[in-house]
């Protein structure tokens, strides 16, 4: 059985399992959390980016906490301009952020 969130209507209806709706809400807390740069987004655009990322990983089907950082990082990166953490360089320190929020939810 799927849920559905929706937030502003230019955002799509995000449907998934009760269990990943749950890894999502708890994601994007402890991104709201560790990122404290990002506390001027909304939490309907940042509950979106988490829950597209998560997308992303499950079409690979990796489990690798490096590579889903990396996917939460590149996809935070592109899709959030106004802090693109590349252009600053410190593409490592987020990465490790990302890392560190994913290793704590999985474990």
């Amino acid at each position: 059985m799927a849920q559905t969130v929706s937030g502003a209507t230019a955002t799509p209806k995000m449907q998934m399992s009760p269990e990943r709706a749950q890894e999502v809400i708890q994601m994007t807390k402890r991104i709201r959390h560790g990122f404290p740069e990002l506390k001027d987004i909304p939490d309907e655009q940042l509950l979106y980016a988490t829950w597209r990322n998560f997308e992303r990983i499950d079409q690979t089907s990796d489990s690798d906490y490096h590579k889903m950082a990396n996917v939460f990082f590149r996809e935070f990166d592109r899709h959030l301009p106004n802090y693109q953490f590349s252009k600053a360089g410190e593409d490592d320190v987020v990465r490790h952020r990302f890392f560190a929020i994913i290793t704590e939810l999985f474990q």
